[in-house]
């Protein structure tokens, strides 16, 4: 990519850190009333949940950990950092998330991943997340998973989008490591999903982490930790947002981006 062209588009590219309002698309306007959309419209949970049977459930904590209701794992953002909040945390916090979820290792987001999210871009793009979470899992091979195929997916069209998270939601191994999700008095295993979205506020980016989805009749819900809290977003809408990151940055990124373990 010309260096010029790039940098006139930096300044803009902002990853989240906030809650914002968004309108919401014409083909979504049925979805959700009124017209404008925040996060609070979706929280279900605050994931307030303490192990009291885990020793190490303190220094868990301190490092960000923070535990929902169906036990899953929703880490503390940490700050945005460099001018302006250059630097965005959420694939940081994404891959927390994950490195806890299949491997039972807590990390402070920031300071243990700052060294393998780097690139050129605010935030962290789809490749650099991908590579760098590729390679903290072969430092951990011990604790983690040992089939390491971390893939970043770009899906062409919304439904392929919301199948290809369904599919990946389930894992296709198993490990001693990963959480068990607890939900309707059923214990299961989910693998978790990076996706990068505008997030609701306008042009900003956001990655966050899908951890299960909810289908019954015609009746899609995605559940997304973020913020260490947890969210129950429409599917539809939830890939509409994913659909706007290309729209905005047509150059340098793409619309339904996703970052998991194949």
């Amino acid at each position: 990519m010309n260096l010029s062209l790039l940098l006139l588009i930096l300044p803009v590219l902002t990853f989240a850190s906030s809650n914002d309002l968004i309108e919401v698309p014409e083909d979504h306007k049925r979805l959700k009333s009124p017209l404008e959309v925040t996060w609070t419209q979706f929280l279900v949970d605050k994931c307030e949940m303490f192990d009291t049977r885990n020793v190490d459930e303190e220094r868990y904590r301190e490092n960000g950990l923070r535990r929902c209701r169906d036990n899953s794992i929703s880490y503390v953002q940490p700050k945005s950092t460099g001018a302006g909040g250059w630097e965005g945390k959420c694939g940081h916090t994404f891959g927390a998330n994950t490195l806890f979820s299949l491997c039972a290792k807590s990390v402070k987001p920031d300071t243990y991943f700052n060294a393998h999210f780097r690139d050129i871009t605010p935030g962290v793009r789809p490749k650099t997340l991908r590579g760098g979470i590729a390679r903290v899992f072969d430092q951990n091979s011990d604790i983690c998973p040992t089939d390491n195929n971390w893939t970043y997916f770009i899906q062409g069209n919304k439904s392929s989008f919301i199948q290809k998270i369904k599919e990946l939601l389930i894992p296709n191994y198993s490990h001693r490591n990963m959480i068990e999700i607890q939900r309707d008095g059923a214990n299961f295993f989910r693998n978790p999903v990076g996706a990068l979205i505008q997030n609701p506020g306008g042009n900003y980016l956001h990655w966050v982490t899908i951890t299960d989805v909810l289908s019954q009749e015609n009746k899609c819900e995605f559940v997304v930790n973020h913020w260490d809290n947890q969210y129950h977003v429409d599917c539809e809408l939830f890939a509409n947002w994913s659909y706007n990151v290309g729209r905005s940055y047509p150059i340098i990124l793409k619309s339904y981006s996703l970052v998991s373990i194949k």
